[in-house]
This record gives structure tokens, sequence and C-alpha cells, in this order.
């Protein structure tokens, strides 16, 4: 293992990854033989930072600096709402659920870990975090039609409320790119403080 394509993320429960499944079943019917790659809804989760190919070396630094990070931070809580498209409903690529951060604390937690994997030489993202939980990828064969047919069925979804999930640990994460899509293994898990 001399690299590995890696990312820090917070894993769902499995009864809100049950949810979205159902989300994902009722898309899937009304989005039939479009090309979509639906995620396995166990591969569900909330990516902190994604941190690209990193050598197998610099592994145990970065666990340090999560380490580190979770010493400062107890867990906190995000909501899971609503079903949305990036970059827009009229150029679908990515199908997602929303994620609310009303206490904020989920943005303090992801600018901390940021800033901690910048000293390690990681570059920041240039666009603003926006979280989200991917539930599906449209196609870059998509035609017009699809996206307009993509567009009409996120409007008529209800923008229910999910749940809401309380972060008590972080995970450094390894994602292996398959024809089906990727799998996710946890390379390693970093509980917040006070969390067993």
């Amino acid at each position: 293992m001399v690299a590995v394509r890696a990312f820090i993320a917070v894993e769902i429960p499995p009864e809100l990854q049950k949810q979205l499944a159902q989300v994902q079943d009722r898309l899937r019917r009304e989005l039939r033989d479009l090309p979509i790659r639906w995620v396995q809804p166990e591969s569900i989760h909330l990516t902190l930072k994604f941190l690209g190919m990193i050598p197998a070396s610099h592994i145990d630094e970065i666990v340090a600096a999560l380490r580190g990070l979770a010493l400062e931070r107890g867990p906190f809580t995000f909501v899971v709402e609503g079903i949305g498209c990036f970059p827009d409903l009229q150029h679908p690529r990515v199908i997602w659920a929303g994620i609310s951060d009303p206490t904020r604390a989920l943005g303090v937690f992801q600018r901390l870990v940021e800033s901690s994997m910048q000293k390690l030489g990681y570059p920041p993202e240039d666009r603003p975090y926006q979280p989200h939980l991917t539930l599906g990828r449209v196609g870059r064969e998509a035609a017009p039609a699809h996206h307009r047919r993509i567009a009409e069925v996120i409007e008529q979804t209800t923008a229910e409320r999910f749940g809401e999930v309380r972060a008590a640990e972080i995970v450094l994460m390894r994602s292996d790119l398959h024809p089906h899509g990727a799998v996710y293994t946890p390379i390693a898990r970093v509980p917040l403080r006070g969390s067993p």
C-alpha cells in the first residue's frame, strides 16, 4: 500500500441510512432508465474533508492531528433534511439529502478539520463547504431531457426532515474506486472528547 485515496467523514446511523434508502427507492422508481448511479445506503456519509491520494506513510500523522483536534472538541449534532441537486436543478450532477447546522457546531468543526489538514500540507477547498449526503450521481451522458425530468421529480419531493445526527467520532476513510461505485473502508476512528 503505497498511497490511498482518503477523506475525513462522519458516519450516518443505520436507522437514518434506512430512511434515506427509502427515499432513494422512491426516486429510483420515478427516475428509472435515467443514467444515475445510486450510492449504497450503508456507504452514505458526511464528508468533512476530501484529502485525495495520500502516501500511506502520512496516515499516522493525519490520525495524530485528528486525535489532537478530538481532544479539544466534544460531540456535535446536525440535522438531515430536504433533497436537492448540485450544482443546481437545471444541471444536476449530484442528488443529495441536505444538512442544516442550527447550532453551527458542524461548521466550526469542519473549519478546524480544514485548518488542521492545511498545516499538514493539504490545501483548503476553493469553494465554501456545503454539507450534504450524496444519494446519487448523474452520469455525464445524461441528456437535457434527463436533467429536466430529474428537476421535476426533485421539486415534487417533499422536503422532509429525516432526523438529527449526533457525531461522537470522526473517521479517516479509504475510498477504492470500482466500476460499480466506490467502496469505503475505515482506516481509523477518532472519538470526540468525552465519547466512549
